[in-house]
This record gives C-alpha cells, structure tokens and sequence, in this order.
C-alpha cells in the first residue's frame, strides 16, 4: 500500500480531495438561460442558428466584448441546445478550480497536511462562496466568460508558485482572452509579482511569463482601444458608472463591504507570517503583494482622485483572488499551529496583532447578522488554535514533571497531529450539505418552466414571427435569449463601447418615457400610451407591444396576437402585415 505524506494511503488521499472538489463544484447547481447568460450567449445562439435576431439591435450593431467566448458558447450549444452541456462546463471549472486550489494548498502548507488545509479551506469557501466587493467573485451558479478569467487567474498563479513561469503566462492569457479585465489586471498584479522575487533570473521570467498575454494583447488591441478612446466617453462612463452599474463601479454603494476583503488579508499577512518564508511561500506572497498593491491603489484612483479610465479597468475583479490568497493562508497557518502548536511561539506580536485585527473587523462586519456563519466558523478554529497550544503547554508540562511518561506523551502529540484533517472534515460536514442541496434545489436545469414568463417566452419562439421586433418592457431581460426574437433595448444587454452604450440610453429613454437615472426608471415602460408609442414606432420601426396584463386596455385599437395571466401581446398596425 502506498502512503502519501501524511500517513493515509494515496488513493484516499486522492478520492478525499477528488469528493471534496466535486462537492463544492455540485453546491453552484446545475443552471443555463438567465441572469449575465441571456446577454453573453446572445451572439452564441446566432451562430447555431443564423435565422435568429437578424432585426436585433444589440446582437448585430453593437460590439461583442467577449468574441472568444462566442465561440465556446456556441461549441457547448450546438453540444446540447438545452443548455446541459453549458451546465456541466461550469461544473468542470468549479471542479478544476478546486483542484488547482488544493494544489497551491499543498505546496504553501507542505504535502503532509495538504489534505487538512484543503479541508479547512472550502469550509470557508463553502460560506463565502468565492464572493467579494464590488459584485465580484470567481465562481458563480452559471458559466460566463469571468468564470474561464478566474480559472485562468487561478491556475496562473499555481504555476507561479511552482516557478512554473510560461505555463503561468498561458494560463492568464487564456484566461484573459476570455474576459479583458483579466488580461489587463494581469500585468501590474504579476509585474509587481516578479519585482518582489528580485533580479535574478528575471529576464528569463518575465519573457516567459508576458509573452503569451503580449500575444493574446495585440490580438485584442482593437476592441480594447474602442472601449476607451472616443470623444464620447465622459457621458457614456457616467452613464455606465452611475446609472447602470454602480454596484460594479461606484465604490460609495458598496464601501461597507471593503471589510471582509481588509480582514482576509490582515488574517492572511498575520497568519501567514510564517509561511511567508518558505520559497513557495514567497512566490505566493509576491502574488498577493501585486492583488493588494493593484487593488488599493486602483480603489484610491477610483474615489480620492477619480481617473475613469481607472475605474472602468474594474480593480475590484480580482479581489476574490486576494481573499482567496489570504483564507489559503489561514488555512495553511491553523493546519500548521494544530500539527505543531509549538510553533505559535515564532509568530512574532505584530503577526498575532494583524490576526487578531482581521478577526476584530469581521467582527464590526457582522456584528448586526445574527447567525452569521463565517465569523464563528474563524472564531472557532481561533480557539482550536489556543487550545492546541494549551495542551501542548500541559503535555510538555507533564513530561517535565515525570519524564518517564515521555513515551505516551510522544504517542498523544502524533494523534493530536491529524487534528486538522479530523477538524476540516469536521467543518465540511457540518457546512457542505446545506450548501449542495441548496445548489441542487436552486437548479434550473433539474426544474421544468412555469409560469407567465415562460409561457410567453415559448411563445415568441415557437409561434411568434421569427423575423419581427417586439417592444417589450425593459425589464424582462431573458426575451431575446428565451424568447429568441429581436426587441428594441433592455435594461441587461448594455453595450461598453461609447457611443454604442449612448445608443442603448436613448433608447431607454425613449421607451420608458424618462430621463432614466436608474434601474427603477424601467417601470415607466408600464405607462405607456398611444402617443408614446407611436414616437417609439416612427424611430425604431417595432412590429409588436408587449404589455403587463391589463396594459393592452389603453390600445382598444390594436389586434392581441397572445395573452395570458401575466402578459398580452399586441400587434401593432403601422408596422404591416
């Protein structure tokens, strides 16, 4: 039988962490066809079927920002059209997430408690759900471009970590050449990387490292240099920053959740202190030293002095990788203090001061959520840390005043040392099933349609005019994705090239009847009127009115080509036979 470093046979080891990741992948469930998918697939959907939004605005005269993800989407589509096949891909990712995850555990904490760290890691991971400020996160319940940028981030740093340097640089440029913002961000965080490792062999690093985002840069430049460079640009980033997006880009709505991201990493430098100087230790921290550094000082130029190019870069993309770095520390640190709880003694104050802090601050966070899960969860393994150390005081105690129980106290100390993977199974158990039926429960995929919506999206695709436009309220975001017919302008499918987004504000405008300063402007689409809708009719040529039921009673002249208990449909005369 062959033992790993820790004295269980490998093939457990391996079928522990194999069954730990596909539980934490399982909990995002199994989903397709709503929220960011109904506008990143749009262009996907085209190309498997090219009958479809031909008269659609956004899909054919607005710029695709994610054009390798088109393509992917539409490989898994043609794969399985009813979305099964995107469902299990963001499985995959979640998965090998995991596993790239347990691997930069194993190499920061030693293989002999790589499994413990692991353990302990997703039982943080399994509450916070890789979920951090401005709207941001590595892993989500549906795959989306982010979700290959952050495998690609992830995977990026494994490899730096193993010096690994060219198989770095793949993994960001891949990952950035489906989501721009980590393509962008990859160089400061990874630049800055490489300037704390030092000179030595930096030539070598650096050309191995950059060149494949260089590449993947030049391939992209085009669409990067039409995103921020037009004349348009103060209005549209005002638009975009204040009106459509503020979770994302307007720090005043989310400045209380800087917290969490400050205490994960005063946890992660406290309790890492340690960790930091062992050579994988290092590169890791030199990883973390560029997240920080690239964070803050984007978050300063974001809110003190306010560059919009700055903001629009989206800093805050990469704050789940920084508290990601900062829980693989903590995690690494308590599997390392339960093992050896002598060696608390070489944390210096300042180490234990900055741990205590980062707990302190979860605590102003979350001291008005009953129930909160995370903060006893750290609490917990705080005192287990204690403890381990009191009771390793008390041992060595005991030996002192009778040496002759040496021997059983040598026997006590080797079982309290797989304490940690005894207290991360633990944890996972207790954590893990409310979070993956919850996963399961919430899968649309595992739920048949219902309701007024579906009924109205099955609708327009199977018996509506396949080449007409439709007028429909703004807020219904799924009808051109579920419903597969062109519309005028929804609030989700926003365009980021300038004027293009300036486009897309006057159209909301123009059929909400305001001058929209938000997204609860979308309910002056409800009072639409004849007049107005002839001002819609004249510009933008719509062949068909959707209409909350009871709306179609201010249009007695229009024909209903559907109706049920939520919607009516009405055929709008001008437009044509």
């Amino acid at each position: 039988m062959i033992l790993s470093e820790n004295g269980l046979p490998r093939a457990i080891e391996y079928g522990v962490v194999v069954l730990a990741a596909l539980a934490f992948a399982t909990s995002y469930g199994f989903n397709y066809g709503f929220d960011n998918q109904v506008v990143y697939f749009l262009k996907s959907l085209t190309l498997t079927d090219k009958s479809l939004l031909r008269a659609d605005w956004f899909t054919n005269h607005t710029t695709q920002y994610h054009r390798v993800f088109i393509y992917f989407g539409a490989g898994l589509l043609e794969l399985n059209k009813r979305g099964w096949a995107v469902a299990v891909a963001q499985f995959v990712a979640v998965f090998v997430g995991g596993l790239c995850m347990y691997r930069l555990v194993k190499r920061i904490a030693g293989a002999g408690l790589g499994v413990a760290a692991f353990l302990l890691l997703l039982s943080m991971l399994f509450i916070t759900r890789t979920s951090s400020v401005a709207a941001s996160y590595l892993f989500d319940t549906i795959m989306q471009p982010s979700t290959l940028g952050a495998l690609g981030s992830l995977a990026g740093t494994l490899f730096f970590v193993e010096e690994r340097w060219l198989w770095s640089g793949l993994c960001l440029a891949a990952g950035g050449a489906f989501h721009a913002n980590y393509l962008v961000l990859s160089y400061p965080i990874f630049g800055i990387a490489h300037l704390a490792l030092g000179s030595k062999g930096s030539r070598k690093r650096l050309l191995e490292q950059f060149a494949p985002l260089v590449v993947v840069t030049i391939a992209l430049f085009p669409l990067l240099l039409a995103a921020s460079h037009t004349k348009a640009s103060p209005e549209a980033q005002e638009i975009l920053f204040r009106i459509r997006s503020p979770h994302h880009y307007n720090p005043g709505h989310y400045e209380r959740n800087f917290m969490p991201v400050a205490a994960w990493q005063l946890l992660g430098v406290g309790s890492g202190w340690l960790i930091h100087r062992t050579p994988n230790g290092r590169r890791l921290g030199a990883v973390f030293a560029g997240l920080l550094i690239t964070i803050w000082t984007g978050t300063l130029l974001s809110t003190f002095v306010e560059i919009p190019k700055v903001t629009q870069i989206f800093v805050w993309r990469f704050a789940p990788n920084a508290d990601l770095m900062g829980q693989i520390l903590v995690a690494c640190a308590l599997a390392q203090v339960l093992t050896r709880p002598g060696i608390v003694r070489k944390f210096p104050p300042v180490a234990i001061g900055l741990a205590c802090a980062g707990l302190g601050v979860f605590g102003l966070y979350f001291r008005n959520k009953e129930g909160a899960p995370l903060p006893r969860l750290l609490l917990g393994f705080f005192a287990l840390a204690v403890l381990a150390r009191v009771v390793d005081l008390g041992l060595n105690w005991l030996t002192d005043l009778r040496p002759e129980q040496r021997s059983r106290v040598v026997v006590v100390k080797r079982w309290l040392g797989r304490t940690p993977l005894l207290v991360g199974a633990l944890a996972l158990y207790v954590l893990a099933p409310d979070r993956i039926s919850q996963g399961i429960h919430r899968s649309n995929l595992l739920k048949g349609e219902g309701g007024a919506q579906s009924d109205l999206y099955r609708w327009l695709r199977e018996r509506s005019p396949k080449d007409a436009v439709y007028l429909t309220p703004p807020d219904l975001e799924a009808t051109r994705f579920l419903g597969q017919r062109a519309i005028v302008v929804d609030w989700k499918a926003v365009p980021l090239i300038p004027t293009e987004l300036l486009g897309w504000y006057e159209r909301l405008c123009d059929v909400t009847g305001r001058q929209v300063s938000g997204a609860g402007d979308m309910s002056g689409y409800n009072s639409i009127d004849p007049e107005r809708l002839a001002s819609v009719v004249a510009k933008y040529r719509p062949d068909y009115l959707v209409l909350r039921r009871g709306g179609e009673r201010r249009f007695p002249d229009l024909l209903v080509a559907f109706q049920n208990s939520g919607y009516s449909v009405l055929k709008i005369a001008s437009s044509g036979p």
